[in-house]
């Protein structure tokens, strides 16, 4: 496949304004050592901009010919329909897509004003052609907005090498490190990335909140449920059963319990046992030769905080009164906390206070990744989104700093150079047919670009794996490079179907709590065979047939995957039915 000649490139740019009108430009691209560049310059956005469409000229295929089209949530799309049309827009995690034809393959890159990139597949009279759509916050577009085409060939022509180009372009401007490069620097962070995150929920009020406007007279009683001394019996019962490495997170552990409310945390929840207790939990824990750390939010706020303020809410109207959503939580109506204001004011001083209780780990800062950016309006502490990003990776960085390692939700890669961990990459069911018919399925695309970067659960549904009886997503998990996670507690919320996994893990009884770590075992033993390819990154992923796939890594190790009921070969290795052997460079040990 032969990279684009300069004179075969360019670009038609539609502008779409908010009163309805359109222009469109044709403007040419110069291909040169297999990049193209375009910019808009900042200056040249016309007020009243709604959108700004690219289409590249070479951005097109036709229903039946070979290729596909790649987003960055992980899906796909092969060209098999007549009409449709698919847009990545508040979930774009990365300012990337990519797509393959007969005639050519590239990776696009928003280098500039990358959060608000959509990307989008339009399909009218059997062509498919792939825009970049920037349309997101386009009332204050504060840098040019830019893109650059990177073209492959050969063995890079394919998914696995737009997620690569993806990843090269990371590493080469510095916004990331390999999780290698990093463990000289952190020294927690081995320990965490060969073992298991277990998730513990102690403590929490009703969700949805039945009390929106909380205080302190009127707020529902909190539901105490794993005791601090009932985590020291899990951490007993790990031992028992050998679970012999994990990384341990307090979830509600503050005042209320799972965002009870927050900025406010403290005084440690009492019905828990309150601050002694929390400390000599952590003690009793990490003696026992695990990590311990807790979660936190410098994100959510509430109205029944001893810290609230008004001034630091980013949700308000023109005149500077609050927008009150309709979304409540723990603590009652949700409010947003502006990102330079909660590192301001909390986030150094709370993090040194809870260094105090001995936390040591990958301390977990909840939605932060798990959210696209969006804009602080408050005159008193304006930011656009490229300022937001500095702030939120401040806050991780802190984290870094006092604790050891940070974690956060979710996987957008704005902060990509601060999180150690991310819990949940997609929120989709891989086993269920996605909701869009353009798309064909689930591949690794983030995976591709972060492994040995970041460690993940791929999917949220792959929360608690051992407990699922349908073995495909403990198989998935591996083949897709995830960390296991574990979460005790899980489902909380009321009316609301679970989103963590099929099965939760429960601590109110001793035959609940010995089961829940039984699993935890079972999620252990299967890590140990593979915890070692997070230090490395994962460069190709095939389909070798249907329900085998081959999962290559940069130090040469190969991950055979049969999703099969009979045990089946390749490349001359025996791969066992619904399981998968990593083959490991000479010297190695060879997993099955």
């Amino acid at each position: 496949m032969a990279v684009l000649a300069a004179s075969a490139a360019q670009v038609t740019v539609e502008t779409t304004f908010l009163d309805g009108r359109k222009t469109s430009v044709v403007q040419p691209l110069e291909v040169r050592d297999g990049r193209a560049t375009w910019r808009m310059a900042r200056a040249d956005v016309s007020a009243g901009v709604k959108s700004i469409a690219v289409w590249p000229d070479f951005a097109e295929a036709r229903k039946g010919e070979d290729g596909y089209w790649v987003f960055p949530n992980n899906t796909y799309g092969t060209y098999r329909l007549d009409k449709g049309s698919i847009r990545e827009g508040w979930h774009v995690c990365m300012p990337m897509f990519g797509m393959k034809t007969p005639r050519c393959a590239f990776t696009v890159i928003a280098t500039g004003m990358p959060y608000s990139l959509s990307p989008e597949v339009v399909v009218k009279d059997g062509v498919y052609r792939v825009r970049a759509l920037f349309d997101r916050f386009m009332d204050d577009v504060y840098e040019d907005p830019a893109l650059e085409f990177r073209f492959l060939e050969g063995n890079d022509a394919d998914y696995s090498g737009i997620a690569r180009a993806y990843r090269t372009y990371q590493l080469e401007r510095g916004a990331c490190r390999p999780i290698v490069d990093r463990l000289k620097d952190q020294p927690l962070l081995e320990y965490a990335v060969r073992n298991p995150e277990v998730r513990i929920r102690q403590a929490w009020k009703p969700v949805p909140s039945p009390v929106p406007e909380q205080v302190g007279r009127n707020a529902p009683p909190v539901k105490p449920v794993v005791t601090f001394d009932r985590v020291k019996d899990i951490v007993d019962e790990c031992v028992r059963q050998g679970v012999k490495g994990a990384e341990f997170c307090l979830v509600g552990w503050n005042w209320g319990g799972h965002d009870g409310a927050y900025p406010q945390i403290f005084p440690v929840e009492p019905l828990l046992g309150g601050e002694e207790k929390l400390k000599e939990c952590v003690r009793y824990t990490q003696a026992k030769g695990y990590q311990i750390v807790g979660h936190s939010s410098f994100r959510d706020c509430y109205m029944i905080a001893d810290t609230w303020d008004s001034e630091y809410v980013v949700e308000k109207n023109p005149d500077g009164t609050l927008k009150r959503g309709k979304t409540t939580y723990g603590g009652g109506r949700l409010f947003t906390m502006c990102p330079q204001r909660a590192y301001e004011r909390f986030c150094p001083k709370q993090c040194a206070e809870m260094a105090t209780f001995g936390f040591k780990g990958l301390f977990y800062v909840d939605v932060v990744t798990a959210r696209s950016l969006f804009p602080c309006n408050d005159p008193r502490h304006r930011l656009n989104n490229g300022q937001r990003a500095v702030w939120e990776r401040n806050i991780l960085d802190e984290l870094r700093v006092v604790f050891g390692g940070a974690a956060s939700e979710g996987a957008h890669d704005f902060c990509i150079g601060s999180v150690d961990s991310a819990l949940t990459i997609q929120w989709a069911k891989p086993f269920e047919p996605p909701k869009s018919p353009l798309v064909d399925g689930y591949i690794p695309v983030w995976q591709l670009v972060y492994h040995g970067i970041v460690v993940s659960t791929p999917f949220r549904t792959m929360i608690n794996c051992p407990a699922n009886p349908d073995r495909r997503f403990g198989l998935k998990l591996a083949e897709f490079g995830g960390r296991p996670t574990f979460y005790w507690h899980s489902w909380f919320v009321t009316g609301r179907a679970p989103s963590m996994g099929t099965i939760d893990l429960e601590a109110t009884t001793d035959e609940k709590l010995r089961q829940g770590v039984a699993w935890m075992k079972e999620g252990y033993d299967e890590y140990a065979r593979r915890s070692d390819l997070q230090f490395a990154f994962m460069d190709r992923h095939e389909r070798v047939r249907d329900g085998v796939f081959r999962v290559t890594y940069s130090n040469g190790a190969k991950m055979l995957v049969n999703y099969g009921d009979a045990p089946t070969e390749v490349d001359g290795v025996a791969v066992p039915a619904m399981d998968y052997t990593v083959v490991r460079p000479k010297g190695g040990k060879n997993a099955n």
